[in-house]
């Protein structure tokens, strides 16, 4: 299996969101060690804004005209088995990095119209392979609802598919503070479960999957803990 983590965070390596894509990873590979893995910075690449211009649909199809990084990261995203997308949540979204990097999408995708079961209207994939899309996320939130509507739905809406394999890490700072390990190694090894079961299934289970999404701590706690730290 070939796997594409795109890391959006700013913080480049030291996202604590990385954190969870490696762990995951760990559990994938304990199971499936003939996968190859590449990591993409995407803080550390030139990415520019998309222009509009539809070159990629009129003149160059599939390949966008700009001289930037973009056409090498496309590249790769259509050589791998499973593309992760590891972001953290800036504004109840994608960082602006990560959403530049979706504007530039366009070359993957066709400029017919077509219309999906329900009425509404879609441009084809261009490439016929079947790539696999992840969302793993993390945020400073004690709470899902309400501050990933936005973002779960956009990725749904990108990639087509209700039943993406994602995790969803509220209380992610935690991650990164040393006093909280009684916390977060239970977490990451229930990470790394969700690898071994996507290695070997597909997909991850239900029951993991809200796992992963459930608080470290109690949201009061958290709340109070936090705001603590600004006073």
């Amino acid at each position: 299996m070939k796997v594409l983590v795109l890391n959006c965070s700013p913080k480049g390596d030291m996202s604590d969101c990385l954190k969870i894509s490696r762990a995951f990873l760990e559990g994938l590979c304990m199971t499936d060690p003939t996968t190859d893995i590449i990591y993409e910075n995407l803080v550390d690449k030139k990415i520019n804004h998309c222009f509009g211009c539809y070159s990629c649909w009129a003149v160059s199809p599939g390949i966008c005209c700009q001289d930037d990084d973009v056409n090498d990261l496309l590249t790769k995203i259509t050589s791998a088995d499973l593309v992760i997308w590891s972001t953290t949540l800036y504004s109840f979204g994608f960082p602006s990095i990560g959403k530049a990097l979706i504007d530039r999408l366009l070359p993957l995708t066709c400029p017919e119209q077509k219309a999906n079961e329900d009425g509404t209207t879609y441009h084809p994939d261009r490439q016929k392979k079947d790539i696999q899309f992840m969302l793993i996320s993390g945020c400073g939130f004690p709470n899902i609802k309400g501050n990933y509507d936005a973002l779960l739905l956009q990725f749904e809406m990108l990639f087509a598919r209700k039943d993406y394999p994602r995790i969803i890490c509220v209380e992610a700072p935690l991650l990164s503070i040393e006093d909280a390990k009684p916390l977060t190694i239970p977490y990451l090894e229930m990470v790394r479960k969700a690898g071994s079961e996507f290695a070997s299934n597909g997909k991850i289970s239900e029951y993991t999957m809200n796992e992963l999404m459930s608080p470290m701590l109690p949201a009061d706690v958290y709340r109070s803990m936090t705001s603590s730290k600004d006073k």
